[in-house]
């Protein structure tokens, strides 16, 4: 390993064995608590030192690294990858250790997006989570503002759950502006697997006032 990249992906790995451990089998096996938790306190350790104080965003560690502010209209994104714009993202972050990741790409008029969901994200039985599904939906809708140039915050959020979303399998999103006015933005989009859709959602946005 020789990227931050495959070191976060390596511990969000590590989250997801965790969630599926059987902790009392572990134990009857003799395994040690002790060892697992200074393992862990070994790891903190060495990078405690290296911890950032600044304004926490999506878009980077510290505030001059941040190319894009939605209050800003000094940027252009162009073909800009989402991943790249939001790295620490908790949704298409490959930075953000609690990220599935998702990966999302423009294609014409729309977002496209694919990814799936791991252990740590199961609300019903072999199902994601209903509050996984919502802030996947609300990442997808608020980058595809950004992309096309419409960034916002979200003012509503409307979710239509059609059937649960599987864990492990390969999931698809679709985000595209459905119409704007002024400063709010009304943004649509829906999660499916292959044949089947998940959940929809509308969001409006609203766009902050620009500061050069």
């Amino acid at each position: 390993m020789d990227s931050p990249r495959e070191v976060v992906s390596e511990l969000r790995s590590i989250i997801n064995i965790f969630r599926t451990t059987d902790f009392e089998d572990f134990k009857k096996h003799e395994g040690s608590f002790e060892d697992l938790g200074q393992t862990l306190q070994f790891l903190k350790d060495q990078l405690a030192p290296y911890q950032v104080e600044a304004e926490r965003m999506q878009a980077g560690l510290r505030p001059e690294e941040h190319f894009f502010r939605p209050d800003s209209s000094n940027y252009d994104l162009g073909e800009t990858e989402p991943r790249e714009i939001f790295p620490y993202s908790p949704l298409i972050g490959e930075l953000n250790p609690i990220s599935p990741p998702f990966h999302f790409w423009k294609s014409g008029d729309s977002l496209l997006g694919k990814g799936s969901f791991g252990s740590q994200f199961c609300g019903p039985p072999e199902a994601v989570h209903g509050g996984h599904v919502a802030a996947l939906l609300d990442e997808l809708l608020g980058v595809t503002g950004v992309v096309f140039g419409f960034g916002g915050f979200t003012g509503t959020l409307t979710i239509r759950y059609e059937t649960t979303t599987p864990l492990d399998s390969d999931l698809h999103v679709k985000g595209w502006i459905e119409d704007t006015k002024e400063r709010k933005v009304v943004i649509r989009g829906e999660l499916r697997t292959d044949d089947t859709i998940c959940a929809t959602a509308e969001g409006i946005f609203i766009r902050p006032k620009q500061n050069d």
